[in-house]
């Protein structure tokens, strides 16, 4: 089956469209200004990100980062090349007539990295959700290495799924018949693609992201009630220890104590050191819950989207709701442009690492008196 740059996968629309090319091509051009402007912001924080959490030392949270901004990083440059390219074809240049086959291209690979990104995702919700949930028993289960395994059998396990569908098709160049002076690239797909199809959309952009979904919920759920329980748990034990510490003291007696006049300083060393861990963890599980959070609510339209894809056969590329598909995903797109670089805004309020790094290294300022 061959397909032309206009991308028609119908052979007719059923009926009339829903709303007109007119406008759909002025929404296109907005949400195309859009993402291009995010997406090249998160170019520059994502690389950011690498840079910084490479610099530091590395934990298996800071695996995941470097990982997840990996794939953020990929896809912020494939969606801004996308939405340059879409804004040169919405006005009318003659030589970007196959412009519309490339980023066909670039939304395929863009999709490899949604899914890649929210792979890593569920497993940074449900390695802080295990450590919160049983800290003593999964103390030592996560590490660097361990996470840096887990995070590249996600990228294959993906890979490998997805893969399938990328080579189902080949560029074929034919001469344009309106002007032979000019060179056409169609898209030409194998016929087992169909059979595949299937499979890929109701698998891996449907009941995939569904399970992930529902397990970022529940994770987020229970790292937030996990941090409750601790909060109170912590509490309830200061107080019990400052009481026995208050006994303890009246058996030592009004002299010696008027003598020492503080607690040993060991022992107030040892709970401020213990108060500063407990508060470095609190930080680094806030941010992993945010980081999760941020992604559940962003990728929810994306979700919604692709379930309204299966249930409604006229939304989809030559449909009848052909413009409202692309106005959709393309804004789908601009919000997953703001996923891409809301992370660096994170880690920089919450991550003491990342945040001392970008202070003294890369944004340092001589302050006058």
């Amino acid at each position: 089956m061959n397909v032309s740059t206009s991308l028609e996968i119908v052979s007719a629309p059923l009926g009339e469209p829903l709303i007109s090319d007119h406008i759909t091509n002025y929404i296109m051009v907005m949400l195309s200004l859009m993402i291009l402007t995010f997406s090249s912001l998160s170019v520059v924080l994502n690389i950011l990100n690498v840079y910084i959490f490479i610099n530091t030392k590395l934990d298996s949270v800071t695996v995941c980062f470097i990982s997840l901004a990996l794939s953020d990083l990929t896809s912020a440059l494939l969606l801004s090349t996308d939405s340059l390219l879409s804004i040169i074809v919405a006005f009318g240049v003659p030589w970007s007539r196959n412009f519309p086959i490339y980023t066909y291209m670039l939304t395929l690979g863009h999709s490899f990295s949604v899914d890649l990104s929210s792979a890593t995702t569920t497993y940074i919700a449900v390695q802080r959700g295990l450590c919160v949930t049983f800290p003593f028993i999964t103390r030592h289960v996560f590490n660097k290495n361990r996470s840096l395994i887990i995070c590249v059998a996600i990228f294959l396990v993906i890979l490998a799924f997805s893969l399938p569908w990328f080579s189902s098709y080949k560029l074929k160049t034919l001469v344009d018949p309106v002007d032979n002076s000019t060179t056409l690239v169609k898209i030409e797909y194998f016929k087992w693609r169909a059979s595949y199809e299937p499979f890929y959309f109701v698998f891996m952009k449907t009941a995939l992201a569904l399970i992930e979904y529902a397990i970022m919920v529940i994770c987020t759920v229970a790292i937030s009630i996990g941090m409750r329980s601790s909060m109170k748990l912590k509490q309830k034990s200061n107080f019990h220890s400052s009481q026995t510490q208050s006994v303890e003291n009246l058996k030592v007696g009004k002299a010696e104590l008027d003598t020492n006049g503080t607690r040993d300083l060991n022992s107030e060393d040892k709970d401020q050191f213990q108060t500063r861990n407990d508060s470095k963890q609190k930080l680094v599980v806030k941010q992993s819950l945010i980081v999760v959070l941020m992604h559940v609510i962003l990728t929810t339209p994306r979700m919604s989207a692709c379930l309204y894809y299966l249930l409604e056969p006229r939304f989809q590329l030559g449909g009848q709701f052909n413009n409202l598909f692309f106005i959709v995903f393309n804004a789908i797109n601009v919000t997953d442009s703001i996923n891409c670089f809301v992370n660096f805004f994170v880690y920089s309020k919450f991550n003491t690492k990342f945040q001392d790094f970008f202070q003294t290294k890369i944004y340092t300022r001589d302050i006058k008196p």
